[in-house]
């Protein structure tokens, strides 16, 4: 039958166990006609256990798809273990070693650095005066100050010239290397646009980190404590949303480590949760009294959940949760109702 062809090949060698030593002299024999459960190496040493070989009633490739674990016809084949779909092996990685790691830069001593920064300096200069010296480049003018004013006067006075005019040469050199100094740390210095912007870079770029704080207040509904939520968060440059459900608020923060400590003491420690509106008495139902803020979770995360900062929203519990869910936040509900 097919299922026999597919499992089962007679023993068609004389009985030496050995895949060339076919009858006649042929050299190298017919791999396909190898007897069941012959395996490679399974001849026995010695010549008493020549051309004895391992009888194996079933393969462990068949034995997945027999009935009784042994052949006996198509009858006893297992219909739902054949499929269309051809298994193919799990992928695994060969053995190898991990690569080396990559070479380390070698950490210098303050007073290392500093020798290699005058080596450097030495070198520029040096390759300086070799261009002055082919002609490559023009010498620098002789840097006159009234230091060195009275050689320059007894040169002059040699030379018959006046001394007056050339105290006004110096004095205008020296102006002139001034103003060239000035000029240079101007062109340098930054505007105020770009110092706000260098000084917001440092304290709020999400490269060093990003971090949320998760807050729980009784109630928010007097319009100071809004306000205070709000602005702060927006003034921190923090993302996230305040949400009002049936019973409490949830107030959700994300950002640098910096604006989250300032958002910390501005929940925790400034707001007083259980006043109102001073000169002013609190409607009925206010939850004035007893109102205060918790930390729920305050924690690093990959990547932010929220592009802004959105203002209180009022919505039931369920629709709450599923408001969070969307920003991938549901277990943030689910934590403050537990």
């Amino acid at each position: 039958s097919a299922f026999s062809q597919m499992g089962f090949r007679e023993d068609a060698n004389d009985g030496s166990g050995g895949v060339g030593d076919k009858a006649g002299g042929e050299g190298v024999g017919n791999s396909n006609r190898v007897p069941l459960g012959e395996r490679r190496g399974g001849r026995a040493s010695g010549s008493a256990a020549a051309g004895q070989v391992e009888e194996v009633k079933v393969e462990w490739w068949d034995a997945l798809i027999l009935k009784e674990g042994a052949y006996g016809g198509e009858a006893a084949l297992l219909d739902a273990k054949v499929t269309s779909y051809v298994e193919h092996p799990v992928p695994i990685q060969p053995p190898k070693d991990d690569p080396e790691p990559a070479p380390q830069p070698l950490k210098l001593t303050k007073k290392e650095r500093k020798k290699m920064r005058t080596l450097r300096r030495k070198a520029k200069e040096q390759e300086k005066q070799e261009l002055i010296k082919q002609g490559l480049m023009e010498p620098p003018k002789p840097r006159v100050k009234m230091s060195n004013l009275v050689r320059v006067l007894a040169d002059a006075e040699k030379l018959g010239q006046d001394p007056t005019k050339i105290e006004k040469e110096v004095k205008a050199q020296m102006a002139a290397r001034l103003q060239e100094h000035e000029d240079r740390n101007l062109a340098n210095k930054l505007t105020p646009a770009e110092r706000r912007e260098k000084k917001m870079r440092k304290m709020f770029d999400p490269q060093n980190g990003l971090f949320m704080a998760v807050f729980k207040v009784g109630s928010l509904k007097n319009p100071q404590h809004k306000y205070k939520v709000n602005v702060n968060a927006t003034e921190n440059m923090l993302t996230g949303c305040v949400l009002t459900g049936d019973s409490f608020s949830l107030v959700v923060v994300e950002g640098c480590s910096k604006s989250i400590v300032r958002y910390k003491k501005l929940m925790l420690r400034r707001i007083q949760w259980d006043a109102w509106i001073a000169g002013e008495e609190p409607p009925p139902g206010a939850g004035v009294e007893g109102n205060a803020c918790a930390l729920l979770w305050e924690g690093s995360i990959i990547e932010p959940h929220f592009t802004k900062f959105r203002q209180e929203v009022e919505k039931t519990d369920d629709s709450a949760r599923k408001y969070l869910g969307d920003f991938g936040c549901a277990h943030l509900w689910d934590l403050a109702r537990a």
